[in-house]
């Protein structure tokens, strides 16, 4: 007998594996809404092909609520491919770091604008959560991507080239998993 399985469940599993696999501290709502993020992300027409930088600018020549939904976009585009497309991003204009920078700036504009006015708005407590713990939670996303069989995780050297970029906590498990002891090189040319 098959039966069906929902994606927000699926995620939310892995989600949650993976957070207690980092030993992040978060709550309910922050994880309920990365499972949803990926769930949403099933879907391609929720990719953007405008740049970020455009949609930031139109989002801030916006009307408040149009606000809210482009940052909220623009910060989930961000750590969406920051977490499952982070290797594709080497061989952009901009790097991880642009994106990992755009998606804080965009959750902190979204926790500020639900801050206004209101004390201890439970928006602003998520918001501000992703902001502070995106990169944490880049490597939630990560771990999801790769148990997902989205990425490769036995590319080495591809986990390796992430950590020098990154010195993301989950690339650097995965090496010493792997009985590789990450070190700093410098990737300069000889003269």
């Amino acid at each position: 007998m098959l039966t069906e399985v929902k994606p927000i469940e699926h995620f939310k599993d892995l989600v949650s594996s993976a957070i207690k696999h980092q030993k992040i501290q978060t709550n309910e709502m922050a994880e309920f809404y990365l499972s949803s993020l990926l769930a949403n992300f099933i879907f391609t027409e929720k990719l953007s092909s405008e740049p970020l930088a455009i949609t930031y600018i139109k989002a801030l020549g916006s009307g408040k609520e149009v606000q809210i939904r482009h940052m909220k976009q623009l910060g989930d585009l961000s750590l969406f491919t920051s977490g499952f497309f982070s290797d594709s991003l080497k061989r952009k204009i901009v790097d991880i770091d642009y994106y990992m920078s755009m998606g804080i700036s965009s959750y902190s504009y979204v926790a500020s604008i639900h801050k206004e006015g209101r004390s201890a708005s439970p928006l602003s407590a998520l918001f501000s959560e992703l902001a502070e713990k995106f990169g944490l939670f880049v490597d939630v996303l990560t771990e999801v991507s790769e148990k997902s069989r989205l990425t490769s995780s036995k590319d080495i050297l591809r986990v390796y080239e992430r950590w020098l970029r990154t010195k993301s906590a989950q690339a650097e498990r995965m090496l010493r998993e792997l009985g590789i002891e990450p070190h700093n090189v410098s990737t300069s040319t000889l003269q």
